[in-house]
């Protein structure tokens, strides 16, 4: 039990800014750590919910309810994925080699790809959650975060890291892979199951979604890159995240 607190601990430490107790990175205090990216991911969903009763409530102005929900991601996590997204632009743009590419995934700088990348990312997020009617969509858009949390903390333990090193492989190679396996396996079934039960067209449609990104994401990593990083699970995170805003919005 007591490990199992550690590493919930680190994991919103690590990918929330959520206060929490520090605990030493040591190997029993992080094998149970991805297990708990997809609760991050349940937290951040009730907080999308709160916030979108909340507003409502005192009949704010659509444009800015939706400012407040698509900065509300960003906010919660520290912006840990979308570094990671706007890195993997700058590395995806810059046409270079595989080693090249991965070099460019270290660099603290901003490049225009990225720049151009964020704003587009962001137009796009803002302008699909401004065309939400209801609390449907909110609801899976919730639940979402938890789905597409377990995709990518299941590809740290199942891809190849293009590196062998660094904050992604260290979480992967302290982890109780079984164990972590199938409990993602696990989140990733309760919360298609769940999108579905919420609305079954449209939980369908963002649930096969998800799965297709993260396919994409598998194919254009290992052909990029030579397999996955830190930096490229937060891409695959935020990408899925926007198709699946999208995908609500554009569905009738």
């Amino acid at each position: 039990m007591s490990n199992l607190f550690k590493s919930m601990a680190i994991t919103f430490a690590m990918y929330s800014k959520i206060p929490v107790r520090n605990f030493n990175w040591e190997k029993e205090n992080m094998k149970y750590c991805l297990l708990f990216l997809p609760v991050v991911g349940i937290v951040e969903g009730v907080f999308l919910i709160a916030f979108s009763i909340f507003l409502n409530k005192l009949n704010v102005n659509p444009i800015l309810i939706a400012a407040v929900l698509t900065v509300l991601p960003i906010l919660y996590t520290g912006g840990i994925h979308m570094d990671g997204f706007l890195d993997t632009m700058d590395a995806l743009g810059s046409n270079q080699d595989k080693q090249k590419k991965l070099n460019i995934l270290k660099d603290s700088n901003s490049g225009a790809f990225a720049i151009i990348g964020g704003l587009v990312y962001i137009l796009l997020y803002f302008a699909s959650l401004l065309t939400f009617q209801g609390f449907i969509r909110i609801y899976i858009l919730a639940v979402s975060y938890m789905l597409i949390r377990a995709y990518s903390a299941l590809s740290l333990i199942v891809f190849k890291n293009a590196r062998g090193s660094g904050l992604a492989f260290e979480f992967a190679d302290k982890s109780l892979i079984y164990t972590n396996r199938t409990v993602l396996i696990g989140f990733i079934l309760l919360g298609s199951v769940a999108m579905i039960i919420i609305n079954i067209n449209y939980g369908l449609l963002c649930a096969i979604s998800v799965f297709l990104v993260f396919m994409y994401y598998r194919v254009k990593s290992f052909e990029e890159f030579g397999g996955i990083t830190g930096d490229l699970a937060g891409y695959f995170l935020q990408l899925a995240e926007l198709v699946v805003v999208l995908v609500l919005a554009l569905a009738p």
